[in-house]
């Protein structure tokens, strides 16, 4: 019985895929988007279109649940009253001292990095999060949380239970190039249940794909992303126009259309920009000697845009995933539909009833049969 019910749930996640993939259009047409934080300073391009997890539509709402916030371990001490990790109380205005009026100002900030499950035990991020980089931490000092989301309107996570809260076992991989690519690939102390290890594209990528991101940008709780494209394609890496902040280093960057991670964001442009009195202060390590600052935006085609590492990079490393093998079932039947010929077929229709006009026969294209998602 309980296998059952965990393949019925394993279902739902890909059938829920699936039916995004054959209906054509990618994440875009599947339900409701338009298209330590001090880590590497990324921004804004355009309008903001971070999203809370209850704003995001159903399959960034599952993704979601397969990525993790990367916290110090001082910064959720266990309360063992509870049984709960404590999310310290710091808002993310009065951390970085922002104006009135900053999105997320009053939300919860703690986490330093972001990450995403890739396998039963296994999740990638950026290497810059761990040690020996100076940035980063050591990882016996590192828990990595998942479900830390704004569920619903107004209802700030506070902590987080036992079994959300994982350690990091060892670094499997771990490559810092601050002008290449940048990833760690990290064991976890034990296998996650109840999500999923999410498909990695082993192709190239495009340089017009449609671009979504799912992290923690400033420590916040998960914000989601679906609204950047590719910019330009250098040595292990790519350029894309994401709206990110230090925090998201380690957040998949997945393709829209495929809903495979293409790579994982690792730096960008200027986080916060305020008044020094002279000038303008960019990123400051103690901004309260400033007036309050305020989120640095650009055109969507401005800025220096936000480097995300290649896949291909690490992908040798990390087995196929069952939701990858799914993926690729899927995208393989829809190629055998739009390739298979028009059948014509006789019309159907009732005799006396064609008012004289004469019945041509119908053509029949075959349309995609989208799975039907279970519910338990």
């Amino acid at each position: 019985m309980l296998h059952n019910i965990t393949m019925k749930r394993r279902m739902l996640t890909l059938t829920l895929l699936a039916a995004a993939l054959l209906t054509g259009g990618g994440l875009l047409n599947a339900g409701g988007n338009s298209r330590n934080a001090e880590i590497i300073p990324v921004s804004i391009y355009g309008n903001d279109d971070r999203v809370d997890f209850y704003a995001a539509d159903r399959i960034m709402q599952k993704y979601s649940e397969s990525t993790v916030a990367l916290f110090a371990d001082s910064a959720i001490p266990m309360d063992e009253a509870s049984g709960r990790y404590k999310l310290k109380n710091l808002s993310l205005k009065g951390k970085y001292n922002l104006q009135d009026g900053e999105r997320f100002a009053e939300q919860p900030v703690g986490a330093f990095c972001s990450g995403v499950l890739v396998g039963d035990d296994t999740v990638l991020t950026a290497g810059h999060c761990f040690r020996p980089d100076p940035r980063g931490g050591p990882c016996e000092r590192v828990k990595m949380v998942f479900g830390y989301a704004v569920t619903s309107a107004g209802q700030m996570p506070a902590s987080f239970p036992a079994g959300n809260v994982y350690s990091c076992s060892q670094v499997i991989a771990n490559q810092v190039d601050n002008a290449g690519a940048d990833y760690a690939l990290v064991k976890l102390d034990r296998k996650v249940t109840g999500r999923h290890p999410l498909a990695i594209n082993r192709g190239n990528i495009g340089r017009t794909s449609e671009l979504g991101v799912i992290g923690y940008p400033s420590g916040l709780p998960v914000k989601i992303a679906t609204n950047g494209s590719v910019r330009s394609i250098g040595s292990g890496f790519f350029v894309a126009d994401l709206d990110t902040f230090g925090g998201n280093s380690g957040s998949p960057v997945f393709n829209l259309k495929t809903l495979k991670i293409e790579g994982i964001l690792v730096r960008g442009g200027v986080d916060y920009a305020y008044d020094s009195g002279t000038g303008t202060a960019e990123d400051p390590r103690s901004p309260y000697a400033y007036t309050p600052g305020r989120a640095n935006v650009y055109t969507q085609n401005g800025g220096r845009g936000e480097d995300v590492t290649m896949i291909k990079e690490v992908q040798a490393l990390i087995p196929q995933t069952e939701m990858e093998r799914y993926l690729d079932e899927m995208q393989r039947q829809q190629s055998v539909q739009r390739q298979a010929p028009a059948r014509v077929v006789p019309a159907i229709y009732y005799p006396g009833q064609d008012n004289g006009m004469q019945v041509q026969p119908a053509v029949y294209y075959g349309e995609p049969s989208v799975p039907e998602p279970t519910f338990i």
